[in-house]
């Protein structure tokens, strides 16, 4: 008997998560969130007994109904007839669903862990945990306040890849004023991290947050991607051409909630996030742009469910770049998975994931591929005060089915390292996250990163879509994987607290196997220089000169340049 080694792998996570949800579930106590039954000691009334003209149907089955107690939304007992006189039974909600009188029905296709009913009326019972006031919820290297997977210093969280560098690179987080329960239902307050907030009533913290940017680029030559920088989309041979646009399809805006729970002190924490660079590039009148979903996905303790960054990637390995693309060596994939994080020691963390297959192959017209087992990821990752370092692997299973033939799997193993590092802050003993305002060198980053392994190339930036993955030979049919390899460097220097400048050089490369067209890539070259100004928190403007180099396999190249500004505003 055959075993599939990714299968057996992600047999092997779940023998691993269930038990430790398991373990957690016995040491916490859940309070039920569902409406207790009603004790009805008689028949509901027939139309017969339902009254004379004038009387509330309802009045005459209420009389049936002995006192009950509803759970508030902290899940404490609330007797029914105190919280608003006397409960009526109404027959038909304003939608046309059947609910009590007070409660709300649940939305169609909401999961059983939502309420049948929800009781209107409960705003001067909410009220928080107390760990939500606990400093060291939010100064711990294990599940606090921060989702864990989104990894920073304690007491602090990181700025998303793709801020503008107004954003500090670590934002300090803290616990909100204790309030009362009657403060906490009659007025919007501050919610369980800064920047959010809480709707009277709820125990359930919003934050939105996201940015608004133009940006300006001028082509010196041809390039196929007209406002990001994808060498892939040089035309080779070179050619000659020049193009000015302007484009704020890249802003972005996300919704994100924290709600407290009595399991195990984890908080359940959503995140949704989207922008319009979708579609064509341009359209008449500005229009076209449609949304496309980047992240939605929520956390739960150790656990992460829903699209996300890949666990094979690092996102905090972002530079302060202008163009939005990146480096073209840059491991870069969002897709469907399911993730655990686990703190190993103080800052060092172990993650894994299944995650959603793609073989992206060349079939050059001969069968198809086939994508029927999930990838699988992981990292070590160690996060200090002056940087952190991460060495991740991927394990993939690539199918490709001939026309009228079996299915031929190649097992796909790739290796990634990343390191981002304070070079200036190690030599002075100063320190970039917790002093008040530090100097620019302080703030200086140098950014590395370097992978490579057969069947990786849809995780990077210049190899994703170009049928990579694999390929099949046209000539003899014979199905194998390409061998991709990518490295990208940067040093982003502060002048002071308000002007930087920095570099950046990448290479990304597939190594085809034989009778590939010549037209096919092998080999692309990134380089950008910018320089940035950040006049005021969060408002940003940079301008970038930007090269780029494709190269194929029948040794055939082109470039491109571009000088691109941008202007940002996060909120």
């Amino acid at each position: 008997m055959r075993i599939c080694f990714p299968t057996f792998v992600s047999t092997a996570f779940w023998a691993l998560a269930v038990p430790l949800l398991a373990l957690n579930w016995g040491e916490s106590s859940v309070t039920a969130q569902m409406l207790p039954p009603l004790p009805v000691q008689s028949a509901l009334p027939t139309a017969s007994s339902q009254g004379t003209a004038g009387t509330n149907p309802s009045s005459s089955l209420r009389e049936a109904v002995s006192p009950w107690t509803s759970p508030d939304i902290n899940g404490n007992a609330m007797n029914a007839n105190t919280a608003s006189g006397m409960v009526d039974l109404a027959f038909q909600q304003p939608d046309g669903s059947a609910a009590l009188d007070g409660y709300s029905p649940d939305t169609a296709q909401d999961a059983p862990g939502a309420r049948e009913f929800s009781w209107g009326s409960v705003a001067s019972a909410v009220s928080l945990p107390d760990y939500v006031y606990e400093r060291s919820y939010y100064d711990t290297y294990d599940v606090g306040a921060r989702p864990i997977a989104d990894y920073a210093p304690p007491g602090y969280e990181a700025r998303d890849y793709q801020d503008a560098p107004g954003v500090p690179e670590y934002r300090p987080i803290s616990p909100p004023p204790r309030l009362t329960s009657q403060e906490l239902g009659n007025y919007v307050t501050r919610g369980m991290m800064p920047g959010s907030f809480l709707v009277p009533g709820t125990n359930t913290s919003f934050r939105l947050r996201g940015f608004v940017r133009l940006a300006a680029l001028y082509d010196f030559d041809p390039i196929g991607s007209t406002d990001s920088f994808v060498p892939n989309t040089i035309p080779v041979p070179q050619q000659v051409g020049q193009n000015f646009n302007m484009s704020g399809r890249i802003s972005r805006f996300a919704l994100e909630t924290w709600t407290p729970t009595s399991f195990n002190n984890w908080n359940v924490h959503t995140f949704i996030e989207g922008d319009f660079f979708n579609g064509a590039a341009q359209a008449a009148g500005g229009g076209g742009n449609p949304f496309r979903l980047r992240h939605a996905f929520f956390d739960f303790g150790y656990f992460r469910f829903g699209q996300q960054n890949s666990v094979f990637m690092d996102p905090n390995n972002w530079a302060s770049l202008v163009d939005f693309q990146g480096p073209n060596s840059w491991v870069n994939q969002r897709q469907p998975s399911v993730r655990m994080t686990l703190p190993v020691y103080d800052g060092l963390y172990w993650a894994t994931s299944i995650e959603r297959p793609f073989s992206d192959i060349t079939t050059d017209g001969l069968g198809r591929n086939v994508q029927d087992v999930p990838d699988l990821a992981t990292h070590l990752r160690y996060q200090g005060d002056v940087g952190h370092l991460q060495a991740a692997a991927l394990l993939r299973t690539i199918g490709y089915r001939p026309d009228g033939g079996d299915v031929t799997r190649r097992l796909g193993v790739g290796v990634s390292g990343s390191a981002v590092f304070h070079p200036w802050a190690l030599v002075m003993n100063t320190d970039p996250v917790h002093e008040a305002n530090p100097s620019g060198l302080t703030r200086s980053r140098i950014l590395l990163q370097g992978t490579w392994g057969p069947g990786t190339a849809r995780y990077l930036n210049d190899l994703a879509g170009q049928g990579l993955d694999g390929q099949v030979d046209p000539v003899t049919g014979a199905f194998d994987l390409v061998n991709a390899a990518g490295w990208n460097a940067s040093y982003e220097h502060w002048f002071n607290a308000h002007w930087l400048s920095n570099f950046t050089y990448s290479e990304a490369m597939a190594d085809s196997n034989s009778n590939q067209p010549g037209t096919t890539y092998q080999k692309g070259k990134y380089v950008a220089a910018s320089l940035w100004w950040t006049p005021i928190t969060r408002l940003s403007f940079g301008i970038e000169y930007m090269w780029g180099q494709r190269e194929n396999v029948d040794q055939q190249r082109a470039e491109a340049q571009r000088l691109h500004g941008l202007f940002q505003y996060n909120f």
